[in-house]
């Protein structure tokens, strides 16, 4: 019985601490136990080879079977031990067959990873070889302490020859990738790759002259309308009950909107970036047009924003104007009458100067100081709702409502919608259908002939 040992790997819980090795014998008279190939405590022993009493082991586990060339059957992982010790050291050789498989896959997949395929071998010496030729080249001093001439190199490389062979190598019916570069043309955002008719829908009729005609991002045309057709429609409007004052509140509100996102929207406005508060101007006659600029005024400093308000010192006979200007008052927001009163750095002005009636000769002076600021400031100018000849400032946005008038500006122009019914537009013969969708705000484009 004592041959079924033999070759097995064990390791022995004994007084001298954990011993793995190899059993090559077993003595069942004297109840020794012969290992060879001896690992103590994790560490290489000093003999190769040690005896150990059966009285001074404690505990057996199998951690390899023996292998066939030792003599005797494969020795499986049973419950009684090969030789019978002192108090029943049966009991401590009893081991699991699941720890044992364990343990033997354990040790098959560490033989595995040491063992390296001979491609990945390959593979790896190759990678050397590559890196010591390119590396371990010996640099000669003088290459250093020279600077590399660019463009003498450069000009040992005759371009226009290298295209001339390419040209008379290609046929003349073929298309190279170089000409279509040279060809390519730039688009806008708002235009299509794809060659092709843009769709255009004409759901709008006036009945006046059409000097300029706006499309939309969808294709929808704008024509633009007289300042007496303007009037009517503003006329039948207030008839239906959509006065002055909700107009003009529409107006502020989109405009409120707009500045808002080219400030910068939540990135720049937010509870917790309270230390960039952006700043605006806002420059306003005494007339419709200024009273929109004071309403957007009101809800710009409403949103955290450094409002400053510049009114003409006198008193205005506009009763939407005086009101708001009140409102305005309930607010953080600066107002004066003076251009030494303005702040130095300004993100955005907002130019509602310019009204549909000339202002009065006692305010030209204050009018042409408050333009001659606007245009040493440098800020982007937004214009609100500019009578047909356009504004007297240089802005880069102009928004407007209804329909735009035949602008000459060369800027960018938004329409609002202030909320007229169909029927209003029907009242003084305009075939009208909504281009806005589902926004407040949308840009248009003049139409190219």
């Amino acid at each position: 019985m004592t041959e079924r040992w033999r070759g097995c790997t064990l390791s022995v819980e004994c007084t001298l601490g954990t011993i793995e090795g190899l059993v090559s014998s077993v003595d069942t008279s004297n109840q020794t136990l012969t290992l060879i190939e001896v690992v103590k405590n994790g560490a290489e022993y000093v003999t190769p080879e040690i005896t150990i009493n059966a009285r001074d082991i404690r505990g057996i586990k199998i951690l390899k079977a023996a292998e066939e060339k030792w003599k005797g059957a494969a020795v499986q992982q049973s419950k009684s031990s090969a030789f019978v010790a002192p108090e029943s050291l049966t009991n401590k050789c009893r081991e699991s067959p699941v720890k044992s498989d364990d343990a033997l896959r354990k040790k098959s997949g560490e033989a595995r990873k040491k063992v390296s395929t001979p491609k990945k071998n390959e593979n790896r010496k190759w990678y050397m070889e590559r890196d010591d030729e390119c590396f371990n080249v010996p640099i000669d001093n003088s290459i250093l302490e020279n600077d590399f001439d660019f463009e003498k190199n450069l000009a040992l490389f005759d371009k226009q020859a290298v295209f001339d062979e390419i040209n008379a190598h290609t046929k003349g019916d073929s298309v190279r990738l170089v000409d279509c570069n040279r060809r390519e043309q730039r688009y806008r955002c708002d235009e299509n790759v794809l060659e092709g008719e843009t769709f255009v829908s004409n759901q709008i009729s006036v009945p006046c002259n059409v000097d300029r005609i706006f499309v939309t991002d969808t294709g929808l045309v704008i024509p633009s309308i007289s300042k007496e057709l303007k009037e009517k429609l503003l006329k039948v409007a207030e008839e239906f009950g959509l006065a002055v004052e909700r107009r003009l509140e529409m107006v502020g509100r989109a405009t409120t909107e707009m500045v808002l996102q080219l400030l910068g929207g939540s990135h720049r406005l937010s509870p917790q970036n309270s230390h960039q508060r952006p700043t605006v101007v806002i420059l306003c006659g005494l007339h419709t047009q200024g009273a929109q600029g004071i309403n957007c005024g009101r809800h710009l400093a409403n949103h955290g924003v450094n409002v400053t308000v510049l009114v003409p010192p006198t008193s205005s006979k506009n009763e939407c104007f005086s009101k708001e200007l009140t409102l305005f008052a309930l607010t953080n927001g600066k107002k004066t009458s003076s251009v030494l009163d303005m702040p130095s750095t300004v993100d955005i002005i907002i130019g509602a100067l310019d009204g549909y009636e000339r202002p009065p000769p006692s305010e030209h002076f204050w009018y042409s100081a408050a333009i001659q600021w606007a245009l040493q400031c440098k800020a982007p100018v937004l214009c609100l709702d500019c009578p047909p000849e356009g504004s007297c400032l240089e802005p880069k946005w102009m928004l407007v409502s209804i329909m735009p008038f035949a602008f000459n500006d060369h800027c960018s122009l938004y329409l609002c919608d202030i909320g007229l019914p169909k029927e209003v537009f029907k009242r003084v013969g305009v075939n009208y259908t909504s281009p806005f969708g589902s926004k407040f705000i949308i840009p248009l484009y003049l139409k190219s002939t």
